[in-house]
């Protein structure tokens, strides 16, 4: 039983015990007459009323305290690490939209009954920080149901809305990292799906974070990465929007030819406006690294991120950072990463250890394979620089001196990402038409 409850439960037996005494008292042949009875009765009610009263405030105080305190919450740990390993064993579908269904029903379940109070709350917002990575394992999947997926996304945004508004009602003290990690969370789902949608001018909710505020790694990291990857995304638009590029994919290998074809033609206020782009996300992409140098999953997402953004700034301006080297490391975090996932999942049946196959470990082999392609796809632009001193790697094979049907055999395939395909297929054909 609560406390409250046997604190009334005892007041109410106190008066009950007190009227039956008084009524036995008032009928004894020695009581008193009845006005002097009457004052006292009235006395002791009035006494017992504001006993109530008082307990009644101070439960009320100790309940806001309770609600609102924010002592210890999860937001402030600044050792504070996501367990991919613990998040892969959890959701175990075997395809995009089972996938889909379980992370939202997860989601929507912690924000319904497991967010009565400010530290509760606080931990739903770093379980939902946490899952920002798998998000991508859904909308860039080839059968997502997209505007379901929006729907209900906005759903849980305007339940997140109203349990903010109901703790901020009840004291608006100890806040501000709920509010900055709130914010957080809707800049980077906005950010997400203006991407998913080919949209590369990205809105500036990110710029509203204070980021500097925020304490926990996590989040930090999930910040300085896509605040990051916003100033990449400015830099890429101001970039195609003056080339009229339209629809082009600017890292393929036709954009990238494209797009050195035209470097002379570009205006000298348009390359200052996209190499300080460029540069802001690198400095971004640094402190995420920086942040996230225990992590086992951010530093393939970041370099992977960085080099590219290094592979423009290098066309662009005399950087002499490699962004080959970072790339590299992108390609060895990301492998690192997906045989970790396979130890995992792996089971014992019959004697065998046999990995089981998930959409989520489809979608972490999807990222390893799209940055070992894309490190082709820059090094193939390459190709007509005079001084080209790195060999053609593909997984340790030099590809230079691969046949075609053999290269198209070394590639890893995942069907539920079609992007990278793509990618492949015109890596094979680049090499056959240029004779490599």
């Amino acid at each position: 039983m609560k406390r409250t409850n046997i604190l009334y439960a005892t007041i109410f037996l106190l008066v009950l015990f007190s009227g039956c005494l008084s009524i036995w008292v008032y009928y004894l042949k020695e009581g008193k007459d009845l006005l002097n009875f009457t004052i006292s009765i009235v006395g002791f009610c009035i006494a017992l009323l504001a006993l109530f009263i008082a307990v009644r405030t101070y439960t009320s105080i100790d309940s806001v305290n309770n609600i609102s305190k924010m002592d210890g919450n999860i937001l402030d740990n600044e050792r504070y690490v996501t367990s991919l390993p613990e998040l892969i064993s959890q959701y175990k579908s075997k395809n995009e939209k089972d996938l889909d269904e379980e992370l939202f029903e997860s989601i929507e379940h912690k924000l319904k009954r497991d967010s009565n109070t400010a530290v509760l709350f606080a931990d739903t917002l770093q379980y939902m920080i946490d899952l920002i990575v798998l998000f991508p394992a859904v909308f860039n999947a080839a059968d997502t149901d997209k505007k379901h997926y929006k729907k209900r996304m906005d759903r849980i945004l305007k339940n997140i809305d109203r349990q903010r508004d109901i703790l901020h009602s009840i004291s608006k003290g100890n806040s501000i990292q709920i509010t900055e990690s709130i914010k957080l969370f809707k800049a980077v789902v906005s950010y997400q799906s203006f991407v998913a949608n080919g949209n590369f001018n990205i809105h500036a909710d990110l710029l509203h974070v204070r980021g500097p505020i925020l304490r926990n790694p996590v989040t930090k990291t999930i910040y300085h990465n896509y605040l990051g990857l916003y100033y990449n995304k400015k830099g890429m638009y101001l970039l195609k929007k003056s080339l009229n590029m339209g629809s082009i994919d600017i890292l393929s290998i036709d954009g990238l030819d494209f797009v050195k074809s035209k470097i002379d033609s570009f205006l000298p206020s348009i390359i200052e406006e996209v190499v300080m782009y460029f540069r802001s996300a690198c400095e971004q992409f640094d402190r995420a690294l920086e942040i996230s140098s225990e992590d086992v999953m951010w530093p393939g997402f970041i370099n992977y991120n960085k080099a590219r953004t290094l592979y423009f700034l290098n066309l662009l301006s005399e950087s002499k950072e490699s962004w080959i080297s970072v790339m590299d490391d992108a390609v060895e975090s990301r492998s690192r990463l997906n045989r970790l996932i396979d130890e995992v999942l792996s089971e014992n049946q019959a004697g065998k250890t046999e990995v089981f196959d998930t959409h989520l470990r489809q979608f972490f082999l999807y990222q390893e394979e799209l940055a070992r392609v894309m490190k082709l796809n820059l090094m193939l632009s390459d190709r007509n620089k005079k001084s080209k001193t790195s060999p053609i790697l593909y997984r340790g094979t030099n590809i230079e001196n691969v046949q075609k049907e053999d290269l198209i055999k070394l590639f890893v395939n995942v069907d539920s990402f079609p992007a990278v395909k793509s990618y492949q297929r015109i890596v094979v054909e680049t090499l056959a038409i240029g004779g490599i």
